[in-house]
């Protein structure tokens, strides 16, 4: 099933989701009162919204089947956009349980949270923050195997939350790598860049520094998988390929999928096909450790 749900950051009640693999049977009761134990407040909500279908991963079982005290690997999707643009797609949370993850994905303070104001990686870092830090307690969850996914503008948030919260994985896809080269870039964005962050990349450079994960990879704490279309639009593959260059230069472990002929969109059947190898990676990384 895949819930909507509200959780507290920084006092505001937060909008995300949910998603579990469908042979875990847990009820919108059972979310919601772990939501309300976790967070401390009893006006949390969870309301499922869609079920997901077996299984793009070959990995369901039934339920009779699932061990007592088995315990699931995380994945926590960070969206791209911002408010309305790009929200949370049920349809990828449900491919991203199907193979047998259980799926957290904060939607991020304003936009469909209807509370405070996404800052494009000011503020709103603590809701991905804490969107892991959820993740860790969920009883069923693996603590050890929380792996982060940060999508187009989400590579901004999942890279924070990864290094602040000891991801054991992190994945940029379609991400931005230098928030100050996209300002460059993307014309159509700087007034939207210039209102959220308050001011250009030449008046306040350091502030589009801080919110870029290049920027950032000193820090990281684990294995990073980038995957990225060279014929992407909306963010240019050079993002990915310097951000490759730059964590293969600190040493880090890093793989680069390189996605040839393929934007920042994809048809769902060649999307599941590089799902299958992200999570193979996943699974690889994990029996090899970190």
């Amino acid at each position: 099933m895949i819930y909507r749900v509200t959780y507290l950051s920084d006092g505001l009640r937060v909008a995300g989701y949910v998603a579990l693999p469908p042979e875990l049977q847990v009820t919108a009761q059972q979310i919601q009162d772990f939501l309300r134990r976790e967070c401390g407040d009893d006006e949390l909500t969870a309301q499922a919204v869609a079920c997901v279908l077996p299984s793009a991963g070959g990995s369901v079982q039934s339920a009779k089947s699932i061990e007592p005290q088995r315990r699931y690997p995380v994945f926590v999707y960070c969206r791209g956009g911002i408010g309305s643009v790009g929200r949370v797609r049920l349809d990828w949370l449900a491919e991203f349980a199907s193979f047998g993850r259980i799926v957290v994905a904060p939607c991020y303070r304003g936009g469909e949270s209807g509370v405070g104001h996404d800052r494009f990686g000011g503020v709103d870092l603590e809701d991905s923050r804490v969107a892991v830090r959820l993740a860790q307690a969920i009883p069923f969850a693996d603590p050890a195997q929380i792996a982060v996914m940060g999508f187009s503008r989400g590579s901004i948030n999942g890279t924070d939350a990864a290094i602040h919260e000891g991801a054991s994985h992190l994945i940029l896809w379609g991400g931005l790598s230098d928030l100050g080269r996209t300002y460059e870039e993307r014309i159509d964005l700087r007034r939207m860049l210039k209102r959220v962050l308050q001011g250009s990349v030449y008046k306040i450079p350091e502030t589009y520094a801080e919110r870029s994960p290049i920027h950032m990879a000193s820090r990281i704490p684990c294995p990073v998988l980038i995957v990225h279309g060279t014929e992407d639009q909306q963010v240019d593959y050079g993002h990915a390929r310097r951000m490759y260059e730059e964590l293969q230069r600190l040493g880090k472990p890093a793989e680069l999928i390189t996605l040839d002929g393929l934007g920042h969109h994809m048809p769902q059947p060649v999307r599941l096909t590089v799902l299958a190898k992200m999570f193979a990676w996943l699974d690889r990384s994990s029996v090899n450790g970190k």
